[in-house]
């Protein structure tokens, strides 16, 4: 049996904790065709159950059904699981799965949100409650879906405890009911794109919509997806997936993420569902895809970018696309508990600060070369910290020799925590974006929210929003001596960064905040559903 789980639940299976489940009484109740449930529930670790073809006389001192609504293959744990939830105290229990033949397709459920699943563990009193209300009450399906909107305390499960070897379809992952989105990323890691599409999740949420997200498997972010609200399927070829066209014509509104999901958009250009083509990418991200635009898009699509540089970037391939702002939103950290970080190496001189993987287009090298030509006395009285992953090693080895050059003022680290580089833009004084391409650097934006001014190229889309000395500084020409330029008035003007604050911090308000981007999103849904759907508005 254990050769047949998918190699997730193996993986799981092998840290999974023992649980004394037997004093739970299970029932099993799957009418319709059942071969491989009653297969596997022969070699289930928690014996006290019983397969059942009624439920009109539940004998006495049973403590829940398992409701399936289709044939299922089950982990030897999944019964033990259900059953420790209804000792806990849960009227409904809910589990994530796994899909295809080879179950490299993984459905993970949010909290709360049990939409769509076929199989799942109710209460004794909770099935009561149910069959007084169905219509059929002898169909596990609509027994399902009544016990999802009837539960007071419904619990999720964070196992693959369920298999089946098929692909998932809208009605594993949506309800029957309500409006629906489907979000496209061609990567669920800690990287810009996937981690300010999170924040789409709550806002279409209170749209009315149930957001399910597809996905590539976990890099870091998809967690965060699941704990905002969303379903998240995980595919290895999630941008070119076979399933793509049945999930993307099922929902009310698809947002496809960066220009990697350009075939999501070729196959869907003219379908019958409204897409939001959301553009974060930087002018060298079109490399290799840009033959795929297609040289028009019908009503149903509307392309919207990060700021007038990830804008550019589209236009010059394709310079009559219209294309609206959908600024990125975050969170303001600076309301959160987070854990301290140590910037005592600074010895209490302005900290100046660099985040992001070392790759020419970030521009390490202009800002060393900046650091260089500053005045010996005007470096001396600032410090210099660079964070990033040494992607390219000729960079990494120009900030260490620099580091080298001048240990008492720069300083490099390879990655801080989330929590610490919250506590960093906390304490630094400046940050310093010497990006060549870059569409809207967030470790920018996060230093906003603590009221720290960005000393950025113009090369930036945070270039385009700064107020010249009022919130930031912009430099020119990826020219070292202008970035030079303009570290020297902020180290030579010590309260220069402190009286920036307020401004600073009103540039995230307005252009950065969780409820200026709500408003944005909310505005070019609308503008995208107006044009797609003119007749019914």
């Amino acid at each position: 049996m254990f050769s047949s789980y998918s190699q997730f639940q193996q993986f799981q299976l092998a840290n999974q904790p023992y649980q004394d489940t037997q004093r739970t009484w299970l029932a099993v109740y799957a009418p319709g065709r059942c071969a491989a449930l009653t297969c596997s529930m022969e070699l289930q670790l928690h014996r006290k159950f019983r397969l059942i073809q009624s439920l009109d006389a539940l004998p006495q001192g049973l403590d829940g059904v398992v409701l399936a609504a289709e044939d299922v293959e089950c982990l030897s744990t999944t019964l033990t699981y259900f059953a420790a939830a209804l000792q806990d105290g849960a009227d409904l229990a809910f589990c994530d799965a796994v899909f295809g033949f080879e179950g490299d397709t993984l459905v993970y459920r949010a909290a709360h949100q049990p939409s769509g699943a076929k199989c799942a563990v109710v209460s004794r009193d909770l099935l009561l409650r149910c069959r007084a209300q169905a219509r059929d009450p002898d169909d596990p399906a609509a027994l399902l879906r009544l016990a999802f909107r009837l539960a007071d305390k419904p619990a999720h499960i964070p196992q693959a405890l369920l298999r089946y070897r098929r692909e998932p379809d809208a009605s594993d992952l949506f309800s029957a009911e309500g409006k629906r989105a489907l979000l496209l990323s061609h990567v669920l890691d800690m990287t810009g794109a996937p981690i300010v599409l999170v924040s789409a999740v709550p806002v279409l949420r209170q749209m009315g919509y149930e957001v399910v997200v597809l996905g590539p498997g976990d890099g870091g972010s998809l967690p965060l997806f699941v704990e905002a609200g969303a379903t998240v399927i995980t595919h290895p070829d999630c941008v070119s997936s076979p399933m793509l066209w049945g999930l993307a014509t099922s929902a009310d509104l698809v947002v496809a993420n960066t220009i990697v999901e350009v075939k999501a958009i070729r196959a869907l250009n003219g379908a019958p569902v409204p897409i939001l083509w959301w553009l974060h990418d930087a002018f060298v991200g079109y490399g290799y895809l840009s033959h795929l635009i297609p040289r028009t898009l019908s009503s149903n699509i509307r392309v919207c970018a990060v700021g007038s540089h990830a804008t550019a970037a589209m236009h010059e391939h394709r310079p009559d696309f219209e294309i609206g702002q959908l600024i990125y939103g975050l969170p303001d950290y600076a309301q959160d508990d987070f854990e301290h970080y140590d910037i005592s190496f600074a010895g209490g001189l302005p900290l100046l600060v660099s985040v992001g993987a070392f790759e020419i287009r970030k521009g390490q090298d202009l800002l060393v070369q900046a650091i260089r030509m500053l005045p010996d006395e005007t470096r001396a009285k600032a410090a210099f910290l660079f964070v990033g992953k040494g992607a390219d090693k000729r960079l990494l080895a120009d900030v260490k020799q620099l580091a080298a050059d001048y240990p008492s003022n720069v300083f490099y680290v390879n990655r801080l925590t989330r929590g610490e580089i919250k506590s960093l833009m906390d304490q630094c004084a400046c940050t310093v974006c010497s990006s060549r391409d870059d569409p809207m650097p967030t470790f920018v934006t996060e230093g906003l929210i603590f009221g720290k001014p960005g000393i950025v190229s113009e090369h930036t889309g945070t270039a385009g929003l700064i107020t010249e000395g009022v919130d930031g500084f912009v430099y020119h020409n990826d020219s070292p001596a202008e970035l030079a330029e303009a570290m020297t008035k902020m180290i030579e003007n010590p309260g220069l960064p402190a009286r920036m604050a307020p401004a600073c911090r009103a540039l995230y308000q307005r252009y950065y905040s969780k409820e200026a981007f709500a408003n944005t999103l909310r505005q070019q849904v609308e503008t995208l559903l107006a044009q797609s759907h003119p007749a019914e508005l």
